[in-house]
């Protein structure tokens, strides 16, 4: 599984190489009378390629899907599917976006003055422990590592049938 994230994203990075070289040969420019020159491979032949690669990367794609449906870990004393534990990563990171932002802020700043004469100060106070939401975030930071450790050791072993040796140099 862990060798299939690899091949996916070179059968993705050839699928936008082939369609890229479908366009470059799909016409040229000549002056009036002239001959075009016909490139060493067709626009039929780029595109009888994009489709066997299209339909390999489906082919993979589902069976990562399935592996990550029916493989499990075990998070916080209950099994969950790698599926889960990666829309389960995303979240936390979310989390840990915010939480540091919140944890950044002091509990109290002061606000550019306001009125006519500048006579108005303003303050912007905190209405929580700033230090304590950046504990949280740290916390949720190795919390995450962690969850992500596993989805890893999970990857790797986790066995998948597909032959991607043309896929791989």
């Amino acid at each position: 599984m862990a060798e299939a994230l690899a091949v996916r994203a070179a059968m993705n990075r050839l699928l936008n190489q082939l369609m890229q070289e479908r366009m470059n040969n799909s016409s040229t420019i000549i002056e009036k009378g002239e001959t075009a020159e016909t490139p060493a491979r067709s626009v039929d032949v780029i595109t009888e390629e994009i489709n066997t690669v299209s339909d390999d990367f489906r082919r993979l794609d589902l069976l990562m899907a399935v592996s990550n449906t029916t493989e499990t870990i075990l998070w916080n004393g209950s099994p969950i599917t790698v599926m889960e534990a990666i829309e389960l990563a995303k979240q936390i990171r979310i989390e840990i976006g915010q939480l540091s932002h919140l944890g950044s802020r002091k509990k109290l700043e002061r606000q550019s003055s306001r009125g006519h004469d500048g006579s108005v100060t303003l303050f912007n106070v905190a209405l929580y422990d700033p230090e304590a939401y950046q504990a949280s975030a740290r916390k949720k930071e190795r919390e995450v590592t962690k969850l992500s450790s596993l989805i890893e050791h999970a990857n790797h072993h986790s066995k998948i049938s597909f032959d991607a040796a043309k896929y791989m140099d």
